[in-house]
């Protein structure tokens, strides 16, 4: 399994890299669409739909909102950041609210479990992610900030997944998934942290103004809410009664076991970005 699970990563980063260093800030936009459009696909089942034509809808659903959002902000997604911020800021403020839900499963189950409250859910977290994706994508070197994020939140998930391996016996929040160790939290941490470190180093002096203390609280926030979002697809799985969400990707089942983190991370570290005075 951790062997397919290797093999599978490898060729993901080789597609991604290439897609981020050749498309254009439209096309890469609309790749992640595309993406996401199998993440609904697949979320559409978690939530309860089962016949072809309301899974179907779902992601229609998905995309009409991709599509609405690329003809308000227009041919420059970055064009006006007043705009961008209270949306990431509402974003943000409502995967704290998925935090909360997380924290108390499976007793406020009864609140979304509901096929139509999982199907916002979902919808929220797809379309969120997409869009701060999109966002970045349109700045100043944005495919090496989308880059630096997928770094980031991989960093998080292999070093929780070997030090909890190795160290875990604390589980993090075992009613949602119970192979998650506060071990394994606290190695993402220390992943991410010396990754953040290195990426401060690296800052060109173009970049000085950006205080290695925000570098490091961006980190931070960027690895507990990947863990986040990967908790909270987690939760809505075991209330589904899926183990993954596919079986797409052999050793990571489906992409959105893939999406689960970067969704959470991406809105976190696009308001970041515009609160350290980026964009």
């Amino acid at each position: 399994m951790l062997a397919k699970r290797i093999y599978t990563a490898l060729i993901l980063i080789c597609v991604f890299f290439v897609a981020v260093t050749q498309l254009s800030a439209e096309m890469l936009s609309l790749t992640f669409a595309v993406v996401g459009a199998a993440g609904a696909w697949e979320w559409s089942a978690l939530a309860g739909w089962t016949s072809r034509v309301t899974r179907a809808f779902f992601v229609i659903m998905f995309a009409g909102i991709c599509v609405t959002s690329a003809w308000v902000y227009g041919p420059n997604f970055a064009a006006d950041v007043t705009l961008i911020r209270p949306i990431l800021g509402l974003a943000c403020f409502a995967w704290l609210v998925h935090a909360l839900l997380v924290d108390s499963y499976p007793k406020l189950s009864f609140l979304w479990r509901s096929r139509a409250v999982r199907s916002l859910m979902g919808l929220f977290v797809l379309a969120v992610g997409w869009f701060s994706l999109s966002y970045l994508m349109y700045l100043p070197n944005g495919w090496l900030l989308v880059v630096l994020l997928i770094i980031m939140v991989g960093a998080a998930d292999v070093c929780a997944y070997f030090v909890g391996k190795a160290w875990g016996k604390n589980p993090l929040a075992s009613d949602v998934s119970p192979a998650k160790t506060i071990e394994g939290l606290w190695g993402g941490f220390l992943g991410v942290l010396s990754l953040a470190g290195l990426t401060w180093w690296l800052l060109p002096p173009a970049y000085a103004y950006i205080h290695p203390v925000e570098v490091f609280l961006i980190a931070a926030f960027c690895c507990s809410a990947s863990v986040l979002g990967d908790l909270t697809v987690s939760m809505v799985k075991r209330e589904s009664g899926c183990k993954d969400s596919g079986v797409l990707l052999p050793g990571h089942g489906g992409v959105l076991d893939r999406l689960d983190s970067i969704c959470g991370a991406a809105p976190f570290f696009a308001l970041s970005i515009i609160l350290v005075g980026y964009a």
